[in-house]
């Protein structure tokens, strides 16, 4: 079965929240093809730092940000739509500003109307209506988050990070690293409206950067950043409540990590989460009443896994390296053991989407 993803990369020099300075390699976004775990890149187009991507799977649109601090001219990020065909090839239709620096997660509503950009560096969140065609309209709204929490280097301020609906209703929660909050907002049409009385907090210091629900709707599984766990909670008319947590790390690593990414297998019966530092992906089995039970960790076949995905089968992992410019592909097993089958290099791959074409 022929399945076709995109792949997001850095192609300048950015400044992350931890102090580094990373130069990017990559070319822009690349247009590929997997098939029994082979990968194949058809096109690319140069677009600059294009660091998360989502794609509109009827209008034929692909929507990235532009994680820059400066863009059009203006203070702040970006985000740029394009158009692709079902031979790859790509151009682009329009880039607006998102008036918050670093946009670095980018979501389409359910309903369509709307994109949510998380701007990390400002804190922000950034809105734009799109039409039934899959256009960005130009008039944007903008919600700034306000506070802080422990960690003095990287949560002296807010730091929004994810763009997360819910499955039931018009929600939409903000995973904000720099206040260890999933910031709640409604949503009507096109048009946004913060609503903090369903925000949840997190122990101060972990850091929360993303998050997906189950595939039965009841459950929210949230990466922490900082913390290196990953969270559960039970989600019952709109209400989050918290469970427990796993840690990702083996209790003998004493090394540096930060969490990057999580995902659920589309039959509902794996979790996976990505460190970064000990640079694994760490599987578990999700129970019947949602609790977590490790499975394995696994090397992830290179250096910093930012962000990786899982086939629309759920029979392989893609994960992307940034520091190592490599994709690796793990084929995933009965019981959710990873066993890697490939791997080829590109730069700076940091955002993986697959898409049906």
């Amino acid at each position: 079965m022929k399945q076709y993803f995109v792949i997001g990369s850095y192609t300048e020099p950015i400044l992350f929240g931890t102090g580094e300075v990373f130069q990017g390699k990559g070319k822009g976004i690349s247009f590929c093809t997997f098939e029994d775990g082979k990968i194949e890149i058809k096109k690319e187009i140069a677009v600059k730092n294009p660091s998360f991507l989502c794609v509109d799977e009827i209008n034929k649109k692909i929507y990235a940000v532009n994680e820059m601090k400066e863009y059009l001219g203006k203070t702040g990020g970006g985000m740029t739509q394009l158009t692709y065909d079902e031979e790859g090839n790509m151009s682009i239709e329009g880039s607006w500003n998102t008036y918050g620096e670093d946009p670095c997660h980018i979501a389409i509503g359910p309903n369509g109307q709307f994109a949510a950009i998380a701007n990390y560096s400002s804190g922000s969140v950034t809105v734009y209506p799109i039409d039934e065609k899959g256009n960005v309209k130009n008039d944007c709204q903008l919600f700034k988050h306000e506070g802080s929490s422990i960690h003095q280097s990287r949560q002296e301020r807010p730091h929004a990070h994810s763009c997360i609906f819910a499955p039931d209703q018009e929600s939409l929660y903000v995973s904000d690293l720099g206040i260890d909050k999933l910031v709640a907002y409604r949503y009507e049409g096109s048009v946004a409206y913060t609503e903090d009385s369903a925000s949840v907090r997190v122990p101060a210091g972990s850091g929360p950067r993303y998050g997906e629900f189950g595939k039965d709707g009841k459950h929210f599984y949230l990466i922490n950043e900082i913390s290196s766990q990953v969270m559960h909670f039970t989600y019952v008319d709109g209400k989050m409540e918290f469970q427990n947590a796993v840690n990702t790390l083996p209790s003998d690593f004493t090394g540096n990590n930060t969490c990057s990414d999580l995902h659920i297998t589309p039959d509902g019966k794996f979790l996976y989460a990505s460190n970064r530092g000990h640079d694994s992906l760490a599987c578990y089995q999700i129970e019947e009443d949602g609790s977590l039970t490790f499975v394995e960790r696994q090397f992830c076949g290179g250096k910093t896994p930012r962000n990786f995905a899982i086939d629309l089968t759920g029979a392989y992992i893609l994960v992307g390296n940034q520091d190592s410019d490599t994709i690796t592909v793990f084929e995933i097993k009965e019981n959710g053991h990873m066993n890697q089958v490939n791997q080829i290099n590109t730069g700076a791959p940091v955002c993986i989407r697959f898409f049906r074409m």
